[in-house]
């Protein structure tokens, strides 16, 4: 068995586990922020009001956070 890098015996300890986790999570933050620069760069550039930039914002750190609604939840709305 493999972690980081480091071979290990059969023995795997709860902190490494956690250790390995927060270091895929350190990565997925840093891939879904290129994502965003990516999408972002992609967009045509328009004039936005500050009230839209905040509201876009907000969306974002929603989106991270997983604060959304499925399509079957909008449909029924």
């Amino acid at each position: 068995m493999f972690i980081e890098g480091k071979q290990v015996g059969t023995r795997v300890t709860l902190e490494m586990i956690y250790d390995e986790v927060k270091r895929v999570n350190k990565r997925l933050s840093l891939i879904e922020d290129a994502i965003e620069e990516v999408i972002v760069k992609g967009l045509p550039e328009v004039t936005v009001s500050k009230e839209e930039k905040e509201e876009i914002r907000r969306s974002i750190q929603e989106m991270k956070k997983g604060d959304c609604v499925t399509l079957e939840e909008l449909k029924s709305a």
